[in-house]
């Protein structure tokens, strides 16, 4: 699970740039977007957006996972609805029927991309497959500490244990040849800290990556 309880923070971009980055390793990889309300997987890993689309087979009633470049996709964004407008118990239904009628084949890795919050759909996630482990993403913002705190909780209730912290927008290297740190320093290492999770990773701000994920091209693919 790559998740985080506050929006914006690069949940889905951490998510798709691992994913391709264990698939280039070998891996055989699939990505579930549990994000019914704002789905972004079609948005970022498809340069023909609106073209893909999930089908499923009349023989087996299985969904059929949309594919590119080699890794399996799922997201409600590849249905003809686009986005959910529904109450809590209908979405995680339906994301636990997309997540386990999909015929994902033999996978090595499936990362699962969270929605914001710890809702109906988190735990409906959590209780219907054995999640091995989360990364926990973030930002340097105070508030976002408190954010991925609750979600930190969240997964120690499910009995599944956070390997690792991504402080995502962390610093950018200037022209002058300084390191800045925008939006301040020491919330990933707080979080490490205080929830002795064994690895974190700071992500700077570079201007392919965000590209990247508006042009449907993972900077780990393009790059």
């Amino acid at each position: 699970a790559v998740a985080s309880c506050k929006g914006g923070v690069g949940k889905s971009t951490t998510c798709v740039n691992l994913a391709y980055t264990l698939s280039q390793s070998g891996a055989r990889v699939g990505i579930f977007d549990a994000d019914l309300y704002g789905p972004s997987l079609p948005i970022m890993v498809s340069p023909e957006y609106g073209k893909s689309k999930l089908v499923m087979d009349p023989v087996t009633k299985e969904l059929q996972p949309v594919e590119y470049e080699g890794v399996k996709l799922v997201s409600f964004g590849f249905t003809t609805e686009g986005s959910a407008m529904m109450r809590g118990p209908m979405a995680s239904g339906l994301v636990d029927q997309m997540l386990t009628t999909t015929d994902w084949g033999d996978l090595d890795y499936l990362l699962i991309d969270m929605p914001p919050g710890t809702g109906d759909i988190h735990l409906t996630v959590g209780q219907s497959i054995p999640i091995t482990c989360a990364v926990i993403v973030t930002t340097p913002h105070k508030l976002a500490y408190a954010d991925v705190a609750k979600g930190i909780r969240m997964f120690a209730r499910l009995n599944v244990p956070c390997v690792g912290v991504v402080e995502n927008m962390s610093y950018f290297d200037g022209d002058d040849g300084k390191r800045y740190f925008p939006f301040g320093e020491g919330s990933g290492e707080r979080i490490q800290s205080e929830f002795a999770i064994p690895h974190l990773v700071q992500m700077p701000i570079r201007e392919e990556v965000s590209s990247g994920s508006d042009e449907g091209v993972p900077c780990v693919v393009s790059d």
